[in-house]
């Protein structure tokens, strides 16, 4: 007997699979929402109802040009939406500025027609911002509350303007002070506006007198 011995069957081999390239996979990978087309609606209303570039909706719809049809299905990639912008970052402020130390005039210092110029100093309390200043506050004790000079420089003195001094024979007294402040903008007169950035000062008074009195020495009296 003859033993008859077959010959081996070649395996075919698995036919290969395919890899999805990047930007199928990407597709796939994407959340797509279906959304039917409305009367009136544009391609470029839904891009913006959505958030979404209107290439990604083509791209992704297979469409060439930018008509849709009022009944028709598309699919709205949302992986591809803007980026929603964020809240402002609050700007951080500087901690506050001590109070300005005060120099001269001394406190209860008198000015009389021989000083026309009342000059006021007070030490520095460091460099200050481009948007910042020493408020100065002059007021007239003796006039009332009415009568006032609120100013801002960024030197260390302030002037205080002849126009201030009394126009009568009494001593009245004048007490100042000053603060750092910050600007904050602008109001409908384009005027300034400034909120505080550091403590007061302590308040000080002179005194001044703005006339002659009648009868003062060195005073020719008439015949």
């Amino acid at each position: 007997t003859t033993l008859k011995i077959p010959y081996p069957t070649a395996t075919p081999a698995p036919p290969p699979t395919a890899v999805p390239n990047e930007a199928t996979q990407t597709a796939q990978a994407c959340d797509k929402q279906p959304y039917t087309v409305q009367a009136n609606d544009t391609l470029s209303s839904i891009a913006a109802n959505y958030n979404v570039p209107q290439d990604a909706i083509k791209f992704y719809n297979g469409l060439s040009g930018d008509n849709v049809f009022i009944g028709t299905t598309i699919l709205i990639p949302l992986c591809e939406r803007f980026a929603t912008p964020g809240p402002t970052p609050t700007a951080t402020l500087p901690p506050p500025y001590q109070a300005p130390p005060l120099l001269l005039p001394a406190d209860g210092a008198a000015f009389t027609l021989a000083n026309d110029v009342v000059t006021l100093q007070w030490s520095s309390i460091g460099t200050l911002r481009e948007n910042e200043a020493y408020q100065v506050t002059v007021v007239d004790v003796t006039s009332g509350e009415g009568r006032r000079i609120v100013d801002y420089v960024t030197e260390t003195k302030y002037i205080v303007p002849t126009s201030f001094r009394p126009n009568d024979n009494l001593a009245h007294v004048i007490r100042w002070w000053v603060t750092t402040v910050r600007q904050n903008g602008v109001d409908e007169q384009g005027q300034a506006i400034y909120d505080s950035a550091g403590a007061i000062s302590e308040k000080r008074d002179f005194s001044w007198v703005g006339v002659t009195v009648e009868g003062e020495a060195g005073e020719t009296p008439n015949p």
